[in-house]
């Protein structure tokens, strides 16, 4: 389904299909597109349902902003920046990993720097073990992370955000959790998220979906959520949503309880494995298999920081 909104005079909102993020356009001066997204053969034509919608054209576009670092939401800037030459800015971590060639080597470096703590943790004094478990976690990755990186090359970021700033009227807000380097943009009332909230389901915790997850920043990031008067929510996949504070409230509820289970779940039994059956019986039904393989470290990790 494809679905364009208008949200204001200055906004248009693409919904796209998985496993395109969607895409947002402030339209003014400058215009700027926010996760162009994704499609196997890089074709630009893809925006154009978008582009029409506003009235202008790909050489129209002055600056790309990435919410975050993953194929799903930057891999069309590098054949944008083929018909165009024009300013891309990022978080400063995501511009170590989308610069490298090609970026998944960067992502996967990033997240076996994330679980080596944990396997230090649970395997100390055993080289061996550990490094069997960060090549199997290249492997997973890299099966997780290949489709979506067909096509998908380094691009150069031109300026990197810093958190609380303000450009143009926007205000930039960094969002740890999901990724460490997700980035939200604040303006007219609406916000304009990655992944870090889901709208196919508000009766679930925060998206914390791959190894580098944090739920620790996930909460710190959902109360920021929570002290803006928003309107709406602009997702990176799903629809935009009119809401209010219950429905952030809800999701930073069931997301502090899964970190609180986790952790008494960890005490309690004292092993590794009785805890990651247990964390997989508490889990609601609308996490995902990808998530609950990765909810087991992003927990572990969150326990490691209490001890």
């Amino acid at each position: 389904m494809r679905q364009i909104t208008k949200i204001s005079d200055n906004i248009y909102f693409y919904r796209r299909r998985i496993p395109s993020s969607n895409t947002t356009l402030i339209k003014g001066e400058p215009n700027i597109l926010i996760d162009p997204g994704y499609e196997p053969r890089g074709d630009t034509r893809s925006l154009f349902p978008l582009f029409k919608e506003a009235g202008i054209t790909v050489g129209d576009i002055d600056e790309i902003w990435f919410t975050h670092n993953h194929p799903d939401h930057t891999q069309m800037a590098y054949y944008l920046l083929q018909e165009k030459d024009m300013k891309v800015i990022s978080h400063p971590l995501a511009k170590r990993i989308l610069e490298t060639e090609p970026p998944i080597r960067g992502l996967i470096e990033m997240e076996k720097e994330t679980l080596l703590p944990i396997l230090n943790r649970i395997y100390p004094g055993r080289v061996g073990k550990r490094r069997t478990l960060e090549n199997l976690l290249s492997v997973m990755i890299q099966l997780c992370g290949r489709p979506l990186s067909i096509g998908a090359h380094s691009i150069r970021i031109t300026d990197t955000f810093a958190n609380g700033e303000e450009r143009y009227g926007i205000t930039i807000v960094f969002f740890p959790g999901h990724t460490p380097d997700e980035v939200g943009f604040f303006l007219n009332s609406t916000l304009i998220t990655g992944d870090l909230i889901a709208t196919f389901s508000f009766k679930r915790p925060a998206v914390l979906n791959i190894p580098s997850s944090d739920i620790d920043g996930a909460i710190s990031s959902l109360e920021k959520i929570l002290t803006l008067p928003l309107k709406r929510i602009l997702p990176g996949h799903g629809a935009c949503v009119r809401i209010d504070s219950g429905i952030v409230n809800e999701i930073y509820n069931q997301t502090v309880s899964l970190r609180e289970y986790g952790i008494s779940l960890i005490k309690k039994t004292h092993s590794f494995l009785p805890f990651v059956f247990g964390l997989q019986w508490s889990l609601p039904l609308s996490v995902t298999i990808l998530e609950r393989c990765a909810l087991i470290p992003v927990i572990y990790k969150s326990y490691v920081k209490t001890v």
